[in-house]
């Protein structure tokens, strides 16, 4: 096992922190389907019980929230995995073990990952209550968590690169999830933009086309299991799929994008944290011509 990921799964696991976000975590997703229940059975005055067909409405609720509380939860934990150990002046000493700079990388993405799957795994059991009235099934559920775990792989990799590229933690933190923000709502709001200023002057429509900035878009890949699954699209309005002949496409596309960002991501900090490197160099050299003056 890498030695890395070794001692952060030791450490991690073994504090009350760990214990508390699952918890916190299953609470929330499990509040969340209690609240959609209650007002699926009492928003409905002349009928007593649950309309069915409106439970994939609560599986759309269900799935886009806990996507976005995994985009949130994982840039918090590898925001901090390299800043954090320069903090703490321990990142030489770790740079001098054997370990290549690549493993180390790897190793604070995997430990951070461990707890997205461990997430996951927890959230089973909640996700598990759609199966009671059908139109889900285990195969659904074994994609959309595939698409998750490559999500966090993204956000994780976006986590380590601002870690390694700024000194303190708050700022790698705050620009970790700029850039999450961006991902998120920043590639809608330039699809909106393009459709005052080009689409509409010229009097075509943007529903017409997958705009292609969504397709790094989070949203274009689940909509698009969704799509698949239930046959509504969550981001309608935005995008047109005629033009695509299959409906897993921005699925595929989506994960595609963030394994190639992520893999480059993770190069580049590992040639950041290296100091034989010309990008590692560098900042010695900056640090050196300061001293000196």
């Amino acid at each position: 096992m890498n030695p890395v990921l070794k001692k952060e799964l030791k450490t991690r696991m073994r504090t009350w922190r760990t214990p508390v976000m699952i918890s916190l975590y299953v609470l929330v997703l499990s509040l969340l389907v209690l609240l959609v229940f209650a007002d699926m059975i009492f928003s409905y005055n002349g009928s007593r019980g649950m309309r069915l067909d409106n439970v994939k409405e609560m599986f759309f609720v269900f799935t886009i929230f806990q996507l976005l509380l995994l985009i949130f939860i994982v840039p918090a934990t590898t925001a901090g995995s390299i800043s954090g150990e320069r903090e703490r002046s321990t990142l030489e000493l770790l740079i001098c073990t054997r370990m290549s700079s690549i493993s180390i990388i790897l190793g604070k993405l995997f430990s951070s990952l461990a707890e997205v799957i461990i997430l996951l795994i927890a959230s089973i059991p909640v996700m598990s209550t759609f199966f009671i009235f059908g139109g889900v099934s285990p195969g659904n559920i074994i994609l959309i968590f595939g698409f998750y775990f490559v999500t966090a792989i993204l956000f994780g990799s976006i986590g380590i690169f601002m870690s390694a590229f700024f000194k303190k933690t708050s700022t790698s933190t705050v620009a970790s999830y700029m850039m999450a923000l961006f991902l998120l709502g920043g590639t809608f709001f330039i699809v909106l933009l393009t459709r005052v200023f080009y689409y509409l002057p010229k009097g075509l429509s943007i529903t017409q086309t997958f705009p292609v900035i969504l397709y790094a878009n989070p949203f274009s890949g689940l909509g698009s299991i969704l799509f698949k699954m239930m046959g509504t699209d969550i981001l309608g309005g935005f995008i047109g799929r005629g033009v695509v002949g299959n409906q897993l496409m921005p699925l595929y596309i989506n994960l595609a994008f963030d394994l190639v960002v992520s893999a480059i991501l993770l190069y580049l900090s590992s040639l950041k944290i290296n100091p034989m490197t010309k990008l590692g160099g560098k900042i010695k050299k900056k640090r050196a011509t300061k001293k000196s003056k």
